[in-house]
């Protein structure tokens, strides 16, 4: 990994995340959103969360995936969020939500926002299958509009 002088420490961090972790973590490590899974998201379920995030304001490229795949515990979790530092984080299924509530130790309810550590956290328990009805997808919406709107 290089350090070059003109790098701020946010960088350097988030670089160092994604040497260790790079295979789970999709993204450079200057997004703003981070979305976790447990195993990576359909095609239509990352097509819908890059669209509300741009929807609100945060850019077409604000968004990174990480997947736990049952390689991550909670330490490289908190290592991870912590590492890239994302404003926000979005929770898409109820395995992720839980492996997030253990990294932190507080409840992460599915379904629902909150916040940890100072971020807005937005909970699923099953995201991917909230977009194949059209009530299921004003719900999901009206759930991800609890995220922080830039600008």
């Amino acid at each position: 990994m290089k350090k070059p002088a003109n790098s701020n420490m946010y960088e350097v961090t988030a670089e160092g995340v994604l040497a260790v972790y790079g295979s789970l973590v999709e993204g450079t490590g200057a997004q703003t959103v981070l979305a976790l899974s447990s195993e990576p998201l359909p095609e239509a379920a990352r097509r819908a969360l890059a669209a509300a995030v741009a929807k609100l304001g945060y850019g077409d490229d604000a968004l990174a995936f990480a997947t736990s795949q049952g390689a991550l515990g909670s330490r490289d979790l908190l290592t991870i969020v912590e590492g890239l530092d994302p404003l926000c984080l979005v929770a898409a299924d109820a395995t992720a939500a839980a492996l997030l509530g253990q990294a932190y130790g507080a409840p992460v309810p599915e379904d629902d926002a909150t916040r940890l550590m100072g971020r807005t956290v937005v909970a699923f328990d099953d995201f991917a299958s909230l977009l194949g009805d059209a009530d299921d997808k004003q719900r999901a919406w009206a759930l991800l509009k609890r995220l922080p709107k830039i600008g």
